[in-house]
């Protein structure tokens, strides 16, 4: 009877200890697999990779993603392209064979992500305006540019001038179409078709295309194309003389 009972609590103690290393302290749990283009996912990328830039809010140094209104107009097309080649200076390159942390498959699942995740249900191509550049007038942007743009963004403006040479080294002509088309409420920039000076219904999309394309003649020529106009002294030379 008392090997019996013996037995009896040495099987016990033995389902004890079991169960107990199974759940014990610091013990590592299985890990959820990772499904590329769950929101989940999508979001930790976007948080990991774009969100420095591209918050909602005033903290961003680019246009916000996390906007539908953003979504209605851009393609998915458009966004994948931008982020697997990049734009201006600002904006590298994110393809892993540009160097960029990101595969192509990876790229279109973040975009078709956060379209599903912020896009209100639109499918890009939408609102009157293309979600790329157009070439334009640049003489009749000038016009436009006088009357609905420099108040706040000429030389002297409220916001910083966009003919600054060193600004337009930082950004492409996409770079302008997408400021001037998304705009920026959270620094009280207007979208495009949003009240501005001397535009109460924004502008039209063929002035958009005139504007950026006066604003891009004030870009310097790339450093390969420019020539050196300041040749320092021959030191020797000079004191040979």
């Amino acid at each position: 009877m008392i090997l019996l009972q013996t037995k009896t609590l040495f099987s016990c103690l033995i389902t004890l200890a079991l169960v107990a290393c199974d759940r014990m302290p610091g013990k590592p749990t299985k890990e959820t697999p990772v499904v590329i283009g769950s929101p989940s996912w999508t979001q930790s990328t976007f948080n990991t990779n774009c969100r420095g830039c591209h918050s909602q809010g005033a903290e961003g140094a680019a246009i916000p993603l996390i906007d539908a209104g953003y979504w209605k107009v851009a393609s998915d097309a458009q966004v994948i392209q931008v982020i697997q080649q990049g734009q201006g200076v600002l904006m590298p390159s994110y393809l892993d064979s540009n160097g960029g942390p990101m595969s192509a498959e990876e790229i279109a699942a973040l975009v078709k992500g956060m379209r599903s995740l912020w896009g209100a249900g639109s499918s890009g191509g939408q609102g009157g305006i293309s979600g790329t550049v157009v070439a334009g007038n640049a003489s009749a942007g000038a016009q436009v540019f006088a009357a609905a743009c420099a108040s706040c963004h000429a030389t002297r403006g409220s916001s910083g001038s966009v003919t600054d040479p060193m600004y337009l080294k930082l950004i492409s002509n996409q770079g302008l179409w997408s400021a001037i088309v998304y705009g920026r409420s959270s620094l009280g920039s207007p979208a495009w078709n949003e009240p501005m000076p001397n535009r109460p219904s924004g502008l039209t999309p063929t002035e958009v295309a005139d504007v950026v394309s006066w604003i891009a003649q004030s870009r310097p020529t790339s450093p390969a194309d420019e020539k050196l106009t300041y040749q320092p002294k021959n030191k020797n030379a000079s004191d040979a003389k």
